[in-house]
């Protein structure tokens, strides 16, 4: 039987942590669906169409991950596309507390949470210590995706010229 799981985020932008889950859960499962889904409470910096660039760049060598969008909930896509299970990520014990909660909720309208601890190289790394750097000038090429430097470089002076 085939496992495919849904990895869900906002990727604001897609950092070396996040690809760290990435490739463990292709690893891991037979396909992987990392989709961005986007919540109207939450504003970022990049665009939709961005962040996907920046997925679609980063995940090109792994064959068994696609990336796509959704604007719905996350427990509703995993049911309604007959998904096996939700991956997500945690670097800290706060990560941890909230991304069990929100495991707790989808597995009570049928949506089973897998928590992948983040490598111990990647757990100080955040979207928002990313775009710190961006607006600062300073090198991030360390906590960006492999292979999206440039694409976010380009992308955010697009943003603020």
């Amino acid at each position: 039987m085939k496992t495919t799981v849904l990895l869900p985020g906002s990727f604001d932008p897609l950092t070396r942590g996040h690809y760290a889950v990435i490739e463990a859960a292709a690893h891991a499962f037979d396909e992987v669906r990392v989709m961005i889904f986007v919540n109207p409470d939450k504003t970022c910096l990049f665009p939709l169409s961005d962040r996907l660039e920046f997925l679609r760049l980063a995940t090109a060598a792994l064959p068994n991950v696609t990336v796509g969008s959704s604007d719905g909930l996350v427990a509703d896509y995993v049911r309604e596309n007959g998904l096996s299970f939700i991956v997500k990520g945690v670097r800290s014990e706060r990560d941890y507390l909230y991304e069990r909660s929100m495991a707790d909720w989808n597995a009570a309208h049928g949506a089973k949470t897998f928590l992948f601890p983040a490598p111990e190289d990647v757990r100080a790394i955040s979207s928002t210590e990313l775009r710190m750097r961006l607006e600062r000038g300073l090198s991030f090429d360390d906590v960006a995706a492999p292979g999206t430097s440039d694409a976010i470089l380009a992308a955010y002076r697009r943003l603020r010229p």
